[in-house]
């Protein structure tokens, strides 16, 4: 998106400019016109408004050039196709009716569709984008202490490594599997959980989707694949190399070491300060002094270990009940078309253990044959199916409209409980489970609904030595799973785990707080990340498995989205433990209830809250002083200055500008302190 000329800028307080989310500012007409969807801001600036009247035939056209930015469009009903498919409109109902020459639309509608469609232009690449990718660090090279030490490389822990090491800290980023990305990259999640497309102009959000596209782009490969081409996607092998690219460039700061297969086993107090770790390594053990210790895992191993209070489930930790539920997990596949044919070691052509009839039933109330996306038919076609998490294909750039490649995440949910985040036992014995649903998944579309074009992807470089190992040992307690080696060694790495320990800390997020239809979400003035996501429960929406003095029945949705979608905020005070120095959570287990969990836990989200994290971190070490004790005012400004929003409403300024800072500055001055 080019920069808005000075004098655009200038002039923006003689406009009628509205701070809600749904008006436009000239920042959107500045870049507007420089992409060409619009020809005269004047016009829209004199008519998209709150009582003004718009031409429908000119608005045709600006629907057209809109959808035009993703995908072609010859017709305005292909385009309301595609904008509806990008939530750009709710529905096309409204705009078939007014959009037609001599129909009229209201100012405030369209008002809304410029802001959205401003959301739809690309993104320059950043600043990042030819960085050389960081590469693993040996275990016998790694520093005897650093500043800050994160447990965990998925999206929160390299979130928390970037911003820390661009701050001048010295990091060590630890990863006990060989790929880095957690649930977005190593757990195949690649399918973007946006909530609005806002998001993507968030700080480190912002910058991955910026080298995402970049990557795609000029292969002339469409990245906007996810949930029917509405939202970013990438193959998780591109999006891995993207994350090395973004810790490459913030090595080029300071000091980040990354340390894969190698995990935090113990660590060292003083009092109630963690002072170091110790870190395990292929059967070896070193000690490494730290003055912040992050946990990014994805279950929250490291919080037993730090003696903080926590949360799992709907339970403390001095009353853990192993059976109660948490959100149901997944493990994925990530699936492909073979245009030549399918190798003939990734067919299924025999049952795999535990497939019944019954099994068979469960997977035709929600997935059939079918040609054609709908929505609205239950249960899915194939179409829909694959368009749900579809997934750019580099391979296969003449496809750009069609969907070729997606991950198996929709009716193979697992039910999961406590016990899978306590004990490890437990843990793999229910992976195993996951996995073997998953494995029937893929047995039900070649040999039911007769996809034998389709089969897992072979070419995402999940058969490590670790991952093959891991098979090997299932196979050798259940041999009857050797015919499916071949199949099971290139799922993913790990699960799709959607709920974690948390840490209980000085603030606990409500779903009161982020409630976004019955009222506004609360503008914190320690506001230091936003989400945007529905609360979203999965297999868990039910009273009794909720927190009683911290969520609501009233507040439980009965459908997605019914609560609402869009920006909310996270304070600083929610990533402070209650009495443990030294420490910080940076993933799905900051302090919030169980219900809020379901709004936050998604990639673009758990990417900035760690960034958040590694802004906290890197300013406590530099002041010398806890975690806890750093101005939150000095965080939301090292935040911004990174270009990561933090007001919940828009201000009238372009992104990145002096101006946009400090007006948002003036939102957060002014919000609610935590109760």
């Amino acid at each position: 998106m080019r920069l808005l000329p000075v004098l655009l800028l200038a002039l923006a307080p003689l406009f009628h400019v509205r701070a809600a989310s749904t008006q436009f500012t000239e920042e959107d007409l500045a870049a507007l016109t420089d992409n060409g969807v619009i020809e005269s801001p004047d016009y829209w600036r004199a008519n998209a408004t709150d009582a003004g009247r718009c031409d429908g035939a000119r608005v045709a056209s600006l629907l057209t050039k809109i959808a035009s930015l993703t995908m072609p469009v010859k017709t305005l009903d292909e385009a309301l196709e595609v904008l509806t498919r990008q939530r750009v409109l709710g529905s096309p109902d409204y705009w078939r009716k007014t959009a037609v020459p001599g129909g009229v639309c209201t100012g405030k509608n369209v008002a809304i569709l410029l802001s959205r469609g401003a959301a739809q232009l690309p993104v320059d690449p950043p600043k990042s984008v030819n960085a050389t990718p960081l590469e693993a660090t040996g275990f016998d090279q790694l520093r005897d202490s650093y500043d800050v030490v994160i447990a965990g490389a998925g999206t929160g822990g390299v979130g928390a490594a970037v911003q820390a090491a661009r701050l001048g800290a010295s990091v060590l980023l630890l990863e006990e599997t060989e790929w880095i990305g957690g649930q977005a990259m190593a757990a195949a999640v690649t399918s973007m959980d946006e909530g609005r497309t806002l998001v993507r102009e968030r700080g480190l959000y912002r910058e991955l989707c910026g080298l995402i596209a970049a990557h795609y782009r000029p292969l002339g490969v469409n990245h906007l694949t996810a949930y029917w081409h509405g939202h970013v996607g990438v193959e998780p092998r591109v999006g891995r190399r993207l994350l090395h690219v973004m810790l490459g460039d913030a090595k080029g700061r300071g000091v980040l070491d990354l340390a894969l297969l190698a995990r935090v086993s113990n660590v060292a107090k003083e009092g109630s300060t963690i002072t170091g770790v110790e870190i395990s390594h292929a059967g070896r053990t070193r000690r490494i002094a730290s003055k912040v210790l992050v946990d990014a895992t994805e279950w929250g191993d490291v919080i037993p270990l730090t003696g903080a209070r926590y949360r799992a489930g709907n339970c403390l930790n001095d009353a853990i009940d192993p059976k109660r539920h948490v959100q149901s997990n997944t493990w994925t596949a990530v699936v492909k078309q073979y245009p030549q044919g399918v190798p003939a070691e990734l067919l299924l052509r025999e049952k795999p253990p535990g497939y019944t009839d019954r099994v068979q039933a469960a997977f035709s109330k929600s997935l059939v044959a079918g040609g054609k996306v709908d929505l609205k038919a239950k249960p899915w076609n194939w179409a829909t199916f694959i368009g749900y998490r579809g997934m750019p294909d580099s391979a296969r750039p003449a496809d750009n409209s069609v969907i070729t490649r997606t991950h198996l995440n929709y009716n193979n949910d697992v039910h999961s409980t406590i016990a899978e985040i306590e004990d490890p036992a437990a843990r793999l014995a229910m992976n195993r489970v996951m996995q073997l649903k998953t494995l029937q998944l893929l047995y039900y579309i070649q040999n039911v609904l007769g996809k034998t074009d389709w089969s897992v992807a072979n070419d995402e470089g999940y058969d490590t030595p670790s991952h093959l190992a891991a098979v090997d040992a299932w196979i050798q307690e259940q041999p009857e799973l050797a015919p499916f080696r071949p199949v099971l060694v290139h799922f993913s790495i790990i699960p799709y785990t959607r709920e974690s320990r948390r840490i209980v800390g000085l603030h606990t997020l409500r779903p009161a707080e982020i409630e976004r239809v019955k009222a506004k979400p609360v503008q914190f003035r320690h506001t230091v990340a936003l989400g945007d996501y529905a609360i979203d429960l999965h297999g868990s929406m039910r009273k009794e498995w909720l927190e009683a003095d911290l969520d609501r029945e009233g507040d439980i949705p009965h459908k997605f989205g019914e609560r609402g979608v869009g920006p909310f905020a996270i304070p600083f005070e929610c990533l402070i433990p209650e009495t443990i120095d030294g420490f910080l959570p940076a993933e799905k287990n900051f302090s919030q209830s169980r219900m809020v969990n379901g709004a936050t836990r998604l990639q673009p989200h758990t990417l900035n809250i760690g960034q958040a994290v590694g802004a906290i971190a890197a300013l406590a070490v530099k002041e010398g002083v806890q975690p806890r004790v750093v101005d939150p005012v000095k965080v939301q400004r090292v935040l911004l200055e990174a270009g990561d929003t933090l007001a919940i409403d828009p201000v009238p300024a372009r992104h990145g500008t002096e101006a946009w800072r400090d007006l948002q500055m003036e939102v957060l001055k002014k919000g609610e302190e935590v109760k």
